[in-house]
């Protein structure tokens, strides 16, 4: 995946769509050699009375695999053609609202329906980048059309839709926009409390293992953190670490390690991970809450968590 991926930017891909108005038909005599040029043939011609960057992303999504044969899976599958085309369909689709991306996500795996092959790679490439957080274009919410798709296409059996079927489930938990799940935790003098009863405008939602060299480097940052550490002086924000496991002895050392305004807690019922509350794919997994405990930033990383803030000063 990491030789695939090419991570644009917005500007850049806003300036390559004003770009490629008048793309040609594909050449495919020449495809084995130049790759990335075939793959700009292939983007489809851009009507001359949308001006707007945002129209254009619009129509590009929804046209981008016009030109693409799906029963040509030999062409396709040449320098890993259509798994480069897939991600920089998906750096498009970071542009368009959600509802363009549904209809595009629609009109692509219907006609992937042609060909099972294309179909099977294509899901198997949308759980891939979409679902796997250490992805550069993770992102459930783009993943639920294409799980949607899979569930109710009749070219799956009712067995090829369990898989699909599981991880919409675990992608519809704690959406962004939607009330976190709560649930009760636990402090070192046994008392307890419940994630919503905690008031604060923002609420972080840590969840993290003593043992995690990760959750090690995230938790100094968050206590270095200027940005992070004005919003809590200020009574702004609440950090609540969740400890999922139940290795006591290296929670309770552990818990030297935070900050004293921390809520440093344990979930002694052990029922986040055996009820399915959160989907915790990973250690360190973080949400960021708003006061009504509706979730602003879902699984996500400590930059986008700091940028969250500084735009909020």
């Amino acid at each position: 995946m990491a030789k695939i991926i090419r991570k644009i930017i917005p500007v850049i891909l806003t300036f390559t769509i004003i770009l490629l108005c008048n793309a040609r038909q594909p050449d495919k005599e020449g495809y084995t050699s130049r790759p990335d040029d075939v793959l700009r043939n292939l983007l489809p011609e851009m009507p001359e009375g949308l001006t707007e960057p945002s129209q254009r992303a619009a129509y590009l999504v929804l046209h981008y695999w016009d030109k693409y044969d799906f029963n040509d899976t030999a062409f396709l599958m040449t320098n890993d053609l259509l798994e480069r085309s897939f991600v920089d369909f998906l750096d498009i689709a970071s542009l368009v609202p959600g509802d363009t991306l549904d209809k595009s996500v629609s009109l692509l795996m219907k006609k992937a329906e042609e060909e099972r092959t294309v179909f099977l790679f294509l899901s198997k490439l949308s759980e891939q980048y979409l679902y796997n957080p250490e992805s550069p274009v993770y992102d459930e919410e783009k993943l639920i059309p294409f799980l949607r798709q899979e569930i109710k296409s009749p070219l799956l059996s009712d067995t090829e839709k369990i898989r699909p079927g599981f991880l919409l489930e675990n992608v519809m938990k704690n959406r962004t926009g939607y009330t976190a799940n709560d649930f009760t935790y636990t402090l070192k003098d046994e008392k307890t409390g419940t994630l919503h009863a905690i008031c604060a405008d923002y609420v972080l939602l840590y969840f993290n293992d003593p043992t995690c060299e990760d959750c090690h480097m995230l938790t100094r940052r968050l206590i270095v953190s200027p940005i992070i550490n004005g919003f809590i002086k200020r009574g702004k924000l609440k950090i609540l670490t969740v400890y999922t496991n139940d290795d006591m002895d290296a929670w309770e050392k552990y818990a030297s390690s935070v900050l004293n305004s921390w809520i440093y807690s344990r979930d002694a019922g052990q029922k986040i991970n055996a009820e399915g509350i959160y989907n915790i794919k990973r250690f360190p997994t973080i949400y960021l809450l708003d006061k009504d405990k509706k979730v602003l930033l879902k699984d996500t990383v400590f930059e986008k968590l700091e940028d969250y803030f500084s735009k909020q000063q």
